[in-house]
């Protein structure tokens, strides 16, 4: 469930700005700027290799961010404290497990 200060003023739970990440010469994701509405379902659709996977690593706190900015439920992900804080209230399940 969804508290008020989950939801930021625009009614986004989760917001990227900039957000960019590579795997030693292979850049997986570029200057991505996306706003993830509160109270929908989106889906990520593409081919393998475009960059979904890493997109959701990185908005469920378990990859490091290496650049850019990204807010999920009210917390930045690039601080620690606030990653460890609302880590537990994010599911996630990678390919694989």
């Amino acid at each position: 469930m969804l508290d008020a200060e989950d939801i930021d003023g625009a009614g986004t739970v989760a917001r990227i700005r900039r957000l960019s990440h590579s795997y030693k010469k292979v850049t997986a994701l570029e200057a991505i700027d996306l706003d993830i509405p509160a109270g929908a379902t989106v889906g990520l659709i593409g081919p393998d290799g475009v960059g979904k996977s890493t997109l959701l690593s990185l908005l469920a706190g378990a990859r490091k961010l290496q650049a850019g900015e990204l807010t999920v439920l009210g917390s930045k992900l690039s601080v620690r404290d606030e990653r460890r804080r609302v880590g537990p209230r994010i599911a996630y399940m990678p390919q694989g497990l």
